[in-house]
């Protein structure tokens, strides 16, 4: 498909601007991170954030920031939902770098196949390491959370390798923490499809599904035995596997040369021991809904 072009940063403001994002992205240690209480929320949109970006026309440099309301349960596995104001913040440099909030992408590897071995584009296979941060869950986030303690901040590393042909996207993304924060880590695998894409509007859809560690499930739908005297629910020890299935659709208005408002609906359904927790059971919904809008610059 091709994508209209857009203005290069010169190098000194890519710089700076990068320096920004990163410093922004590491600045929460462990022991700060209850200081970023909307930085927790951020968290979770940041693969929504990716797919609805996704949709704009890209180019070799650009930079877009945006903000806006965002409805999403409290916390995961939770049938309460509050309102938000989550960042927007998503940079694209030379194919080589991509950041989308708490999320910071290299690839390593590009390559564009052609269909018939001529001039008719391909698939394109794009595969490299990844570096995120994962603010963790507070305790007083909820009621639902009082007796179970805090879940800390991770640092992620991982990987991620994404096939495109056409209007579909194959992806996988791999994230291990390193710092035991969760102490777990996570495969997620999805598909997207652009439904529609002629300026100024596109529309698109996704599904997904991820796949937990055993200390991943532990720390965010667990609950040892201290923690059931404390917070009054069952013991509970899950271990690894599929924890949610999920769609979403995602779309995006290009209102003038450099703004754009990009909305995202989006519902996931907890599966196996995430659903089977007591917090989830007893206090929550396996039954998640998101629904989020972004006033989004680019340059």
């Amino acid at each position: 498909m091709i994508k209209p072009p857009m203005r290069v940063m010169t190098s000194p403001s890519l710089r700076a601007t990068c320096a920004v994002l990163m410093g922004a992205l590491f600045a929460a240690t462990p022991a700060r991170a209850q200081s970023f209480r909307l930085n927790e929320f951020a968290t979770g949109m940041t693969d929504t954030l990716q797919s609805a970006i996704d949709l704009l026309p890209q180019s070799i440099t650009n930079i877009r920031l945006g903000v806006g309301p965002s409805i999403s349960p409290h916390y995961e596995g939770d049938n309460k939902y509050k309102v938000n104001v989550i960042p927007a913040v998503s940079l694209r440099w030379r194919d080589l770098v991509e950041v989308n909030n708490n999320e910071v992408r290299i690839i390593a590897f590009n390559k564009l196949f052609n269909a018939d071995g001529g001039n008719v584009a391909g698939g394109n296979l794009r595969f490299g390491p990844t570096v995120s941060v994962d603010f963790g869950r507070d305790e007083d986030r909820s009621p639902d959370l009082r007796g179970l303690g805090d879940v800390d901040t991770s640092l992620e590393v991982g990987a991620f390798v994404a096939y495109t042909e056409g209007h579909m996207r194959l992806r996988a993304r791999a994230r291990h923490d390193i710092i035991d924060g969760h102490g777990g880590g996570t495969l997620r695998l999805d598909a997207a499809y652009t439904v529609f894409q002629a300026a100024p509007v596109a529309l698109g859809v996704n599904v997904s599904s991820t796949w937990a560690t055993g200390n991943y499930m532990r720390s965010y739908f667990g609950v040892s035995p201290p923690q059931s005297a404390a917070s009054g629910l069952p013991a509970f020890a899950p271990g690894s596997g599929f924890k949610d299935v999920g769609a979403e659709v995602n779309a995006n208005y290009i209102f003038a040369s450099q703004w754009a408002v990009v909305a995202n609906a989006g519902y996931k359904r907890l599966i196996g021991d995430a659903a089977g927790s007591p917090l989830v059971r007893q206090r929550g919904s396996a039954n998640q809904f998101t629904l989020q809008t972004f006033l989004v610059y680019s340059f």
